[in-house]
């Protein structure tokens, strides 16, 4: 994962600079009541909400506007469970699927990122969902936790799968299933 061009920034400076550096950004974060630290703020979101959950990368919401949209998951794979062949769906996609449905529910407030392409070849928009929209993008946990498409890498229910150009945290999603 790419560091944080601030950190490098802050730690290649001598320890006395380094701290005058630190308390100036925190009296003008007190001063200006700016979370300034929160890298997230750098990240744009679409504040959205849950309609439903199709399947464990697959959901519907609704936009500020009531539309609706159909949003795949992107940078993840879970198994099938309500493919119109049912010969392709599995019980692991039956578990993805409900573990989504347990972790996500109906009228809940989510926040997507978009990468590169925003929809994919069959209309659908393709997005990170965000589960809350403080975060440290900087933190893989903090990812891990935040971010939905990574919990659901994390806690074994999908694979990372890379689908160019929407490639922003792919090797984040790398790391987590490699863990």
């Amino acid at each position: 994962m790419k560091s944080n061009k601030f950190n490098q920034w802050l730690k290649q400076l001598p320890k006395p600079i380094r701290f005058v550096v630190i308390i100036v950004l925190i009296i003008t974060a007190a001063i200006f009541k700016e979370d300034i630290f929160t890298p997230s703020s750098s990240i744009q979101l679409e504040e959205v909400t849950l309609k439903r959950v199709v399947d464990g990368d697959t959901i519907i919401v609704l936009n500020k506007n009531k539309e609706e949209l159909r949003v795949r998951l992107i940078g993840i794979d879970t198994p099938e469970s309500v493919h119109p062949d049912a010969d392709k769906n599995t019980v692991e996609g039956q578990l993805a699927s409900d573990y989504t449905k347990s972790q996500l529910k109906k009228g809940q407030t989510l926040y997507l990122e978009f990468d590169e392409e925003p929809q994919d070849k069959y209309g659908r928009t393709l997005a990170y969902v965000w589960i809350d929209h403080q975060f440290d993008s900087t933190n893989i946990e903090d990812i891990a936790k935040n971010m939905y498409n990574a919990k659901l890498i994390a806690d074994g229910y999908a694979v990372a799968k890379k689908f160019p150009p929407n490639t922003k945290y792919a090797e984040l999603f790398e790391e987590l299933q490699n863990r």
